[in-house]
């Protein structure tokens, strides 16, 4: 079951709007030749790590099990090639973009597909056949209560 505290979607929204503010700051410098980008790189570094302790904190080490979890490791790869590779950084730049794109708008069950071990909360079948999150399902399971749907 996943840890939860008071506040905790607005904190995610926050992490994640500064994150990909530092990310857009950093490869729009990389992609104009700008060397001046220490303070935005330092802001990429901690709010992607406030958000992994946030992950870490939500679900503990079986979040490490997790694709969701490789593909950070993947960008902190690709951060590496940024910090020490100049004319690799607008491409590993994009590349960390799109995965991380990619990775936070699939589904659960491809966020927590396990790379060995049970998969997460949100990849659990019983959950997904459900239609939990599904919006062309909503509704369809709910009690009715005999008043119209407004439109």
């Amino acid at each position: 079951m996943a840890r939860k505290f008071p506040g905790q979607r607005w904190l995610r929204i926050s992490l994640r709007t500064v994150h990909l503010g530092c990310v857009a700051m950093v490869l729009g410098g990389a992609a104009f030749g700008r060397q001046d980008l220490d303070l935005w790189l330092a802001g990429l570094l901690l709010s992607g790590g406030l958000m992994v302790v946030e992950e870490l904190y939500r679900y503990g080490l079986d979040w490490f099990r997790w694709a969701q979890a490789w593909v950070v490791l993947i960008k902190l790869g690709l951060f590496a090639v940024v910090l020490t590779l100049e004319a690799w950084q607008v491409p590993a730049l994009w590349c960390a973009l799109v995965l991380g794109a990619v990775i936070s708008h699939a589904p659960g069950k491809v966020r927590q597909a396990p790379l060995w071990g049970a998969p997460g909360p949100c990849a659990d079948k019983s959950d997904v056949s459900s239609g939990g999150s599904d919006p062309t399902r909503r509704g369809q399971d709910r009690p009715q209560t005999g008043l119209a749907d407004p439109e």
